[in-house]
C-alpha cells in the first residue's frame, strides 16, 4: 500500500468515516458504539498499517465531535452531542481493536521475551497502584476532589471529579509500565507490563473511588470505580504504545507532568491563546527531537500527538458536561483543540527537524 493511499485512507477514517456514524447513531439516541464500529473499519480499510488505524481512530473521535455539535446537536433532543458519545466502551477500545485488526493480532516478540516477567509485573503493579492510590489521597486532602453534585455556589461538581477518577489510573498504568520496564526482564514486555500496571490500579484505586464517592445524591458511587477502571484500561493502551516508540513515551511523561502541574497549581486559563501555548511547545519538542533521533518524520509526528491523545482520551470518557462547571467544560474544549492542533505542529517542526538532519548528513 502506498504512502499516499495510506494517508487518504486515514484521513477518510479520521475525517468522514467516524463522523458518519456517529451521526447514525446520533439518530437512534446511541452514541456509544461508534468507537468500536469506526475501530473496525480503520482496522480493516488499513490492513497492514496498525498504528495509522489506531490513530484515525481516535482522531476521528475529535472530528465527530467537532462535526456533531456543529450540525447534528438537534438529533439528540437539546442533549449535548459529545456528552452522548462519552462513554464505556469508548474511542479507546476503538483504537485498540483498530491496532488489532489491522496488525492481523499482537506483533510477534523477539527471542527469549517468553521467560516469566514476575518481578516486573509485580513492579508494574505495584508502582500503579501506589501512585494512583497517592494522588487520589492527596486530590482528597488538599481539595482538589468534592465528590459533590453541582451547586451553582459551591464550585466544581460531579464529573470534573469523575475525569480526576479517570486520569489517575490513566497517568499512574503509563509511568509505572515505563519503569518496570526498566528492569532486565522487563524490556520488550509490552503487553503484560500494562496489564499488570492496570490490574494493580484496579484492586486499589477502582475501591478508593468508590469508597469517596459513596453519599452523592442521585449519583452512584459505582460510577466512579467503572471510570477508575476505564482509565487504567486508556493508560494501559497508551503505555503499549509508549514501551514500543521511545518517542511515545517521552511524549506521555511530558504531557503526564504538564497535566499534573496544571492540577496542582490551578493554572488553567481562559485565554485560548496562552492555554494552548504550553502544549504546542511540547509537542513541537518531542515531535522536533523523535524526527531528528530516527531520521523519520512520521515517527516524529506519531510521538508529537500522543501525549494530547491521551489527555483527550480521558476526557472524551466522561463529555463536556458543559451544563456543569467550568472546570470540567473548558478543559475539555482544550484538549480538544489541542488534539486537532497537533498533527500541524508536530509535521511543521519534525519536518524542519528532518530536514535538518538529512542537511547535516552526507548522502
Amino acid at each position: 500500500m502506498s504512502n499516499l493511499r495510506v494517508i487518504a485512507l486515514a484521513v477518510g477514517v479520521a475525517l468522514v468515516v467516524a463522523p458518519s456514524l456517529s451521526v447514525l447513531l446520533a439518530m437512534i439516541g446511541r452514541l456509544e458504539p461508534a468507537g468500536v464500529l469506526t475501530g473496525l473499519a480503520a482496522g480493516f480499510l488499513l490492513r497492514g498499517k496498525p498504528s495509522m488505524a489506531a490513530l484515525a481512530t481516535l482522531y476521528g473521535s475529535a472530528s465527530a465531535v467537532l462535526i456533531g455539535e456543529l450540525f447534528a446537536e438537534g438529533l439528540l433532543d437539546e442533549t449535548d452531542f459529545a456528552d452522548v458519545m462519552a462513554g464505556w466502551p469508548g474511542w479507546m477500545l476503538g483504537a485498540v481493536l483498530a491496532y488489532l485488526v489491522a496488525a492481523r493480532g499482537l506483533p510477534q516478540g523477539k527471542t527469549g521475551e517468553t521467560k516469566p516477567a514476575v518481578l516486573p509485573m509485580g513492579v508494574a503493579a505495584l508502582i500503579a497502584a501506589v501512585l494512583s492510590c497517592g494522588q487520589i489521597v492527596a486530590s482528597k486532602a488538599f481539595g482538589m476532589t468534592d465528590w459533590v453534585d453541582y451547586h451553582p455556589y459551591d464550585g466544581p461538581g460531579w464529573y470534573r471529579d469523575l475525569t480526576s477518577a479517570t486520569w489517575y489510573p490513566a497517568a499512574s498504568v503509563v509511568l509505572a509500565s515505563l519503569i518496570a520496564s526498566r528492569m532486565p526482564d522487563g524490556r520488550g514486555r509490552f503487553v503484560v507490563l500494562p496489564l499488570a500496571a492496570w490490574f494493580g490500579c484496579a484492586v486499589t484505586a477502582g475501591p478508593v473511588q468508590y469508597a469517596q464517592a459513596l453519599g452523592v445524591d442521585g449519583k452512584p458511587a459505582v460510577v466512579a470505580l467503572f471510570a477508575s477502571l476505564a482509565g487504567g484500561f486508556i493508560g494501559a493502551a497508551a503505555a503499549a504504545a509508549a514501551l514500543r516508540h521511545g518517542g511515545t513515551a517521552l511524549g506521555l511523561v511530558l504531557f503526564i507532568l504538564e497535566y499534573t502541574v496544571g492540577q496542582v497549581g490551578k493554572v488553567w486559563t481562559f485565554d485560548l491563546l496562552w492555554s494552548l501555548a504550553g502544549p504546542a511547545i511540547l509537542i513541537a519538542v518531542v515531535a522536533a527531537w523523535t524526527a531528528w533521533r530516527d531520521a523519520s518524520l512520521g515517527s516524529g509526528v506519531v510521538a508529537g500527538v500522543a501525549g494530547p491523545l491521551l489527555v483527550w482520551s480521558v476526557y472524551l470518557m466522561i463529555g463536556s458536561r458543559s451544563y456543569d462547571h467550568l472546570t470540567q467544560s473548558w478543559p475539555y474544549e482544550l484538549a480538544l483543540l489541542t488534539v486537532l492542533m497537533a498533527p500541524i505542529v508536530a509535521l511543521t517542526t519534525g519536518g524542519l527537524a528532518r530536514l535538518g538532519r538529512a542537511i547535516r548528513t552526507p548522502t
